[in-house]
């Protein structure tokens, strides 16, 4: 299985989303300008996050940080760019992102506590 290194790969995405996304808020894509660009790079880059927590294979170094670190920087990250976008779109729109992202985490949280029973029942008791 191929290493991948992190800092690099997640480095360099994000140069690449920062500069696409600025380059098409300067040209004016979409109705996109530099207030409502920055969020935008910081939910494209926490969303890469998230995907790449979960789908690319973890370094084998043992001081490396775990999947659910990266997952949950990668949430966070998200997360503040979503409510920063929408805070620069509209206003009053907020508590509902506010509303949806509690409820998202809260399926995610139910999803992780249901695998990991499952994982405790797997392994038989030795008496």
């Amino acid at each position: 299985m191929l290493r991948i290194p992190w800092a690099p790969l997640n480095g360099g995405i994000f140069l690449i989303v920062f500069g696409t996304i600025m380059l098409l808020s300067l040209v004016g894509v979409g109705n996109l300008n530099p207030f409502t660009g920055i969020p935008l790079v910081f939910l494209v880059f926490g969303i890469w996050l998230i995907v790449a927590a979960l789908v690319l294979p973890g370094p084998d170094d043992r001081y490396a940080p775990p999947r659910s670190m990266i997952l949950a920087w990668g949430g966070m990250v998200a997360f503040l760019g979503a409510i920063w976008l929408v805070g620069t779109i509209a206003l009053t729109l907020v508590p509902v992102v506010l509303l949806v992202v509690l409820v998202v985490v809260g399926i995610g949280a139910v999803g992780y506590a249901l695998t990991r029973a499952e994982a405790k029942k797997a392994h038989p008791v030795v008496a």
